[in-house]
């Protein structure tokens, strides 16, 4: 992998470290706030720290600083929206977004939906993306990985396949309907028409 963005945000980084593919030739290194400290420890030339700014602390004065105030969104749900906006089309992962303050926890698969997000974001226990409707969509996988669909509101999955419990043409709504499928190839094809969808892969395979 080459050419993403890489986001640090500044919780706790994979107890793994992060996935080496993410290290490889990033186009551009970012901090979320306080995040800077992971990507500088690893020896990484940050471009710039985002967010409100309240918990960066000490970062090199000629590191870019970018004020990002709004405080009816979380940081990770702005430099999205800011990703989004200045690097359009290129690919962004997120890492560092493990402990932490039960609420942000809690809000961080909803940031992929506020900022109508395409990035994926790397937990400890696997990763999250948000898929879009009106494109079938091609998730990497490999048999056995658990696969989660958590719809926001009403979803129609027009079409879920290389999975255990295919759909086609289903209609899901809030709750836990869609967790632990399985995916059955290494290709997990997904296309959702209509409402707010957010896939989990999981790194703990089935027995």
């Amino acid at each position: 992998m080459a050419g993403h963005v890489l986001v640090f945000a500044a919780g706790h980084l994979p107890s793994d470290g992060v996935p080496p593919e993410l290290l490889e030739a990033p186009a551009v290194v970012l901090g979320c706030d306080g995040g800077w400290k992971h990507a500088a420890r690893l020896g990484l030339d940050v471009q710039a720290v985002l967010g409100d700014l309240d918990s960066v602390g000490q970062p090199p004065e000629a590191l870019k600083r970018i004020l990002l105030p709004d405080q009816n969104a979380t940081d990770l749900s702005k430099v999205l929206s800011w990703c989004a906006t200045h690097h359009t089309g290129t690919a962004v992962h997120v890492v560092g977004l493990d402990g932490g303050r039960l609420d942000h926890r809690m809000a961080t698969a909803a940031a992929l939906i506020e900022a109508r997000s395409d990035a994926v974001l790397h937990l400890e226990e696997g990763d999250l993306r948000r898929i879009a409707p009106g494109r079938r969509v091609m998730v990497p996988s490999q048999p056995g990985t658990v696969i989660g669909l958590h719809p926001y509101g009403e979803v129609t999955v027009e079409h879920l396949s290389g999975v255990t419990w295919p759909l086609n043409q289903a209609t899901i709504t809030t709750g836990t309907q869609g967790v632990h499928n399985e995916a059955t190839s290494a290709e997990v094809w997904i296309e959702v028409s209509k409402g707010d969808l957010v896939l989990s892969r999981s790194r703990a395979h089935l027995a």
